[in-house]
């Protein structure tokens, strides 16, 4: 079984992710666990998702379920797999405005660390043409009917109800509290940034509005209010570089004696 997590940025796709492979671990179904020589990421990740990547991975899977996660567009090779039943995928989406100002935040702390990615983000308005992308691959992903579709609020506010949907999307039973103890914390949660719900409040309301016109049909499609709690959680303090370090050092210890390591499987 291969189980792809699509997300637009800044949607807790990664989260996502986490909960799906510990669904199959409780499930006693198990995971797999891919290398790649150009990427250190902990998650089994790739730009994009195609036929030959799936069929190498399930070559040498033999049967075991491997999650997957992407940020990429849906290949029409692969949308077919998806919908004859022969692959299964879900995809995540976030309010817009929040996801600009969560691209900010982490391009100010990519430009204190001195790293690449988000580091042209200073504000908002410079987010746009990244989200206008993901908009495009996401419309690509939810045209799909088989695909299970969450927003962000879903995934980290009601996550019990969230963990629930992806188990029967499985066809496995678990116990949604056990999958979602590890994680309660926050601290084993990959790229979580401040996870409070609406962000879209701090924006100025010019801003406000040149995002609610240029995502009017996606604004139209799905209610981003929903889920979101009265009584906002405690936010983690702030981490700072070593914190990160620390955390990501925690993630890559649990999940090595957590899935069983398949070898290398590089894009194409």
């Amino acid at each position: 079984m291969i189980y792809i997590c699509y997300g637009v940025t800044k949607s807790a796709s990664t989260y996502l992710y986490q909960l799906t492979e510990e669904i199959l671990c409780l499930s006693g179904m198990g995971i797999g666990r891919i290398r790649r020589r150009s990427s250190r990421k902990l998650e089994n990740y790739y730009d994009y998702v195609t036929a030959p990547l799936l069929e190498r991975v399930q070559r040498v899977a033999r049967g075991r379920p491997v999650v997957l996660k992407t940020h990429g567009a849906l290949l029409p090779e692969v949308a077919q797999m998806i919908a004859a039943g022969e692959v299964l995928a879900s995809a995540s989406i976030r309010d817009p405005r929040e996801m600009a100002l969560s691209m900010a935040d982490n391009g100010r702390r990519a430009r204190d660390l001195g790293i690449l990615p988000f580091a042209e983000v200073h504000t908002p308005v410079d987010a746009l043409p990244s989200i206008d992308m993901q908009m495009a691959f996401f419309e690509q992903w939810s045209a799909i009917p088989q695909v299970e579709l969450f927003t962000y609020n879903e995934i980290c506010f009601d996550s019990e109800a969230a963990i629930t949907r992806v188990a029967r999307h499985l066809g496995v039973t678990v116990d949604a509290a056990r999958v979602l103890a590890p994680f309660r914390d926050g601290a084993l949660i990959g790229q979580f940034n401040v996870g409070r719900p609406q962000r879209y409040r701090e924006m100025d309301p010019a801003t406000q509005a040149l995002f609610l016109g240029r995502y009017a049909a996606l604004y139209a499609r799905f209610d981003f209010e929903t889920a979101a709690p009265s009584t906002p959680a405690r936010p983690l303090p702030p981490r700072g570089a070593l914190g990160h370090r620390m955390e990501s050092t925690r993630r890559f210890l649990r999940r090595f004696f957590q899935a069983r390591s398949l070898g290398i499987v590089e894009p194409d």
